[in-house]
């Protein structure tokens, strides 16, 4: 049976990837002027490897996170199921997010290494990338709310104790 101390940490183990998450999308996206100006020494190429192994492995944590919820949905009380559901939308999103940076980042490193990855191409991949990316910061924006929620209702029974 699942605990409220397991769906929290469930809670903020969802919330710790998306820092590796971020890191890598900055990595790949954000200009800078070592990716512009590239002179020895200060110029260092995006390592899509990396990242894509970062990726890889946020993937895989994403999936147990999921099957953790899976597996532990039907013991919890009627306002836990309601968030774990929730949040279980929102690892779904957050692995199709991950999964098509993942398929960029992949394509990027091709190009990198000569292969072809035109700009209409990539340009597609990044609309359906911000597509799932919107849908992933709704869900979050949801699951924000539901978390306050829940935090009000508990400094409210706190006071009445």
């Amino acid at each position: 049976m699942i605990s409220n101390e397991e769906t929290i940490h469930l809670a903020r183990k969802v919330n710790e990837l998306l820092k590796p998450y971020m890191a890598v999308q900055e990595n790949l996206f954000r200009p800078s002027l070592r990716k512009i100006l590239r002179f020895p020494g200060v110029y260092r190429p995006v390592d899509y490897a990396a990242n894509g192994d970062i990726l890889r492995k946020l993937l895989e944590e994403l999936a147990e996170v999921k099957s953790a919820i899976r597996r532990d949905l039907p013991a919890v009380s009627p306002g836990e199921e309601k968030f774990l559901g929730v949040l279980r939308g929102y690892v779904s999103l957050m692995t199709s997010a991950v999964a098509k940076l993942l398929e960029i980042c992949g394509r990027l490193g091709e190009r990198s290494r000569g292969g072809s990855y035109g700009r209409e191409e990539y340009r597609g991949d990044m609309t359906s990338l911000r597509e799932v990316q919107k849908k992933h910061l709704d869900a979050g924006l949801k699951l924000n709310a539901m978390m306050k929620e829940i935090a009000s209702k508990q400094s409210e029974e706190d006071e009445e104790k």
